[in-house]
């Protein structure tokens, strides 16, 4: 009797997981199909009017740039591939019509052997040339094919790219979002917590104004060098084409090549920390196929990955989503709680202008949960004490490092208050396109302070904080930017995200030598050199002083010359008119 009903209760448990599961699985599809719709919508979601639209996903080929300077520069011809959705053009068909009467338009592989083997050879090792070559991805597989509703024996040229070369185009995530529609609104939901973002790294940089400024000072070709980076709206910056391997994703050289160099060195940062010093000594030994979520720390990874922290979400699970840790907004935002001095207290000077009317409360309710978060990643290879600590050092030396830059700040506001750069303000070139900017936005969006510094001078306007001052590190001007406001950019810019990342990874070498007593030497360098300006000014001063007292003595000089021979002539007369009299 036991038996039967300790049978029952298995029978009854079973038959309720298997309509439990079927449940779950069911609501599975509802949501990635519900995912699909928001993935296919990639650029609609991303771009919602038609302002924007034009801006960015409107086709142009080549004939005119992106973003809001869109008519005052044309786009580097790479650009075709970096932002295919807007700037790709279609090969010239004479080529293509020759290998066509060789192969067959579904021939794509055969052709593609003898014109890019490269690519055949990447292809033929990825999971798209064997979609079932384990029982991991054949499930994956026959998700996807439900999702989409036909059989996948290999996902082929044509698939990405089209059937046609006539309508040939490159793929972008809303092409990828078809089969994968987790991962790409995974990924869309970057945009959610604002900049710095991989959705909007294009668009980032396009939007200021130095880039078009470039051009039409005829440094066009130096865009590519930006581009590359920038262009990470898409899979195959972390997936490269066409091998699209996850395993490759998930290791810390998908992100370091461009994760790395003056402004955000984390690839100097963590590869040089213990972390990733055990992970290029260990690393070739881990199971790179296997999940994030499936990772057992200690076990499987040594040490974390850049993926392993960045992408966690917490509870267990990871996601195509690396920011949504993010509190200091890679240390480029003056956070509140510093008692400024300089006109950083008065950040962001009344902009309106998303994404630069950001201000940072690393307190607040919010980024304190996202400070949790941190700690709880970091608390599955540490003590969660150590941890906590680790964080909290790392908060209280960003405030360190922005009470210094409001020391510099202070330096640079004096200056230009009393105009005593090398040249006079109103002899300076102007700022990147500022003849433009203060019509075209206006006070409301660019703020009073802003605003009327670009319409009282012309737009030769010096360093005004983090925000106009980038400019020095991109623009070739007449006299503006003079040295001493590249010698801040390069502080604030460089060797604070030195400092920065160096705290954020544990790379303590590069925390202070290449960090914090850089940001020193840097207050250091800008007191001398505003001294040295101040000195020069007082010297133009006493020197032109000097000229012009010289010039009253000799212009009082020829006047008492003048005054004698007029007297001298009077007497002359009145004698010769006396002795005429006589």
């Amino acid at each position: 009797m036991k038996l039967l009903k300790l049978g029952a209760i298995l029978l009854a448990a079973s038959l309720m997981w298997s309509w439990h599961a079927g449940s779950l699985k069911a609501q599975s599809e509802t949501e990635l199909k519900e995912m699909q719709k928001k993935a296919t919508s990639y650029y609609d979601i991303l771009y919602p009017n038609d302002t924007l639209k034009d801006w960015f996903t409107n086709n142009v080929g080549l004939e005119k740039g992106a973003g809001p300077w869109q008519n005052l520069y044309k786009p580097v011809p790479l650009q075709m591939y970096w932002f295919p959705v807007r700037h790709y053009v279609k090969p010239d068909g004479t080529y293509y019509d020759q290998l066509l009467e060789k192969y067959k338009p579904t021939d794509c592989v055969k052709c593609h052997e003898e014109v890019t083997p490269g690519f055949v050879r990447d292809w033929e090792e990825s999971t798209h040339a064997k979609p079932r070559k384990n029982p991991r991805f054949a499930e994956k597989t026959q998700q996807i094919e439900k999702l989409i509703g036909r059989e996948i024996k290999e996902v082929t040229c044509s698939d990405c790219h089209g059937k046609d070369h006539k309508e040939l185009h490159m793929p972008t995530p809303q092409t990828c979002g078809e089969c994968h529609p987790q991962q790409t609104t995974e990924f869309m939901s970057e945009s959610e917590r604002g900049r710095p973002n991989h959705i909007e790294g294009l668009a980032a940089n396009v939007i200021p104004p130095w880039y078009p400024e470039m051009f039409r000072r005829g440094y066009s070709a130096a865009q590519f060098g930006c581009d590359l980076c920038h262009a990470t709206d898409r899979c195959n910056i972390c997936h490269s084409r066409h091998k699209f391997s996850a395993a490759e994703g998930r290791r810390p050289e998908a992100c370091m090549s461009c994760h790395m160099g003056f402004d955000h060195p984390d690839a100097e940062t963590y590869g040089e920390s213990k972390m990733g010093y055990i992970y290029h000594m260990e690393g070739e030994d881990w199971d790179w196929e296997k999940p994030l979520a499936e990772v057992v720390p200690g076990k499987d990874y040594r040490t974390p990955t850049c993926q392993f922290c960045h992408m966690d979400q917490g509870n267990g699970k990871f996601a195509h989503n690396p920011v949504t840790k993010g509190v200091w907004r890679m240390g480029t935002v003056p956070p509140t709680g510093v008692n400024y001095k300089s006109s950083l207290k008065d950040y962001p000077y009344g902009i309106n202008l998303p994404p630069m009317n950001y201000t940072l409360d690393v307190y607040s309710p919010e980024n304190k949960k996202r400070s949790e978060q941190w700690v709880a990643v970091c608390s599955k290879c540490h003590s969660p004490r150590f941890a906590r600590l680790y964080r909290e050092n790392l908060d209280n030396f960003m405030f360190e490092m922005w009470t210094l830059q409001d020391r510099a700040q202070c330096i640079l506001d004096d200056l230009a208050a009393n105009d005593e750069f090398d040249v006079p303000i109103k002899d300076r070139d102007i700022f990147p396109l500022g003849d433009v900017l203060a019509d075209a936005l206006g006070p409301g969006l660019l703020g009073d302070a802003v605003y009327n510094a670009f319409k009282t001078t012309g737009g030769k306007v010096p360093v005004i904080g983090p925000i106009l001052g980038l400019y020095g590190l991109f623009m070739t001007g007449k006299n503006n930017p003079s040295e001493i406001e590249n010698t801040y950019a390069n502080m604030w810019f460089g060797d604070k995200a030195h400092a920065y990342k160096g705290a954020a990874h544990g790379q303590q070498d590069i925390m202070w030598w290449y960090g914090s007593a850089k940001v020193y030497q840097g207050i250091n360098n800008l007191e001398s050199q505003a001294i040295a300006l101040k000195r020069g000014k007082k010297v133009d001063q006493m020197l032109a002083a000097k000229e012009r007292k010289g010039i009253a003595g000799m212009i009082g000089s020829i006047i008492g010359v003048v005054a004698v021979l007029m007297v001298g002539a009077a007497i002359w007369k009145k004698r010769r008119d006396t002795h005429c009299q006589q």
